[in-house]
C-alpha cells in the first residue's frame, strides 16, 4: 500500500506542537477516536516508549501495543505496531515555519506475509478511511495546542 500523508499548519512553535503531540496521556482528551492509553514503559516520551492504545474503529474498540521506533526531539518520531501480520507505521514530522509549525503524518502498511497486490481491490477505500482518521486526529491534536 502506498504511503498516505496528511499535513497541517499549526500557529504555535515547534516545541509547543511537539510537546502536545507527544503527551500521550492527554491524547484521549484531544483525539476523539482514542478511548484509552495505558503506558507500558515509564519516563518521558522517546525512543522505545511503549503504550497500549484503545481506539474506536468503525464502531468497534480495537487495542494495539504501540512503540516509538525512531525519535528526534522537536523534529520527528515514528510510531509502529503490528496487526494481523502487517507492520503499521506513522511518521510524524515537524517543520518550523515563519508563523508556526508544519506537521506531516505519513502512514504506511507493510507486511512480509502480505502478497503483492493483496490490498489492491480495496486499497482506495482503505486509503480514504485512513486519510480521514489521520486528518481528524491531526485536527484534534492541533486544537489541543491552544487549550
Amino acid at each position: 500500500m502506498a504511503p498516505i500523508v496528511v499535513s497541517r499548519h499549526i500557529a504555535a512553535s515547534v516545541e509547543t506542537v511537539f510537546r502536545q503531540f507527544t503527551d500521550l496521556e492527554s491524547s484521549p482528551r484531544h483525539v476523539s477516536g482514542i478511548k484509552a492509553i495505558e503506558m507500558l514503559t515509564t519516563g518521558p516520551f522517546g525512543l522505545g516508549s511503549r503504550w497500549r492504545e484503545t481506539r474506536e474503529v468503525l464502531g468497534h474498540l480495537d487495542t494495539a501495543d504501540m512503540e516509538v521506533t525512531a525519535y528526534e526531539r522537536n523534529r520527528t518520531y515514528t510510531i509502529t505496531h503490528h496487526k494481523i501480520g502487517a507492520r503499521i507505521a506513522a511518521v510524524f514530522m515537524f517543520t518550523p515555519e515563519d508563523d508556526g509549525t508544519g506537521v506531516d503524518i505519513e502512514f504506511s502498511l507493510t507486511g512480509p506475509g502480505m502478497p503483492p497486490g493483496l490490498l489492491a481491490p480495496v486499497e482506495w477505500a482503505i486509503a480514504a478511511r485512513v486519510r480521514e482518521v489521520l486528518s481528524h486526529d491531526l485536527s484534534g491534536l492541533a486544537a489541543g495546542v491552544s487549550t
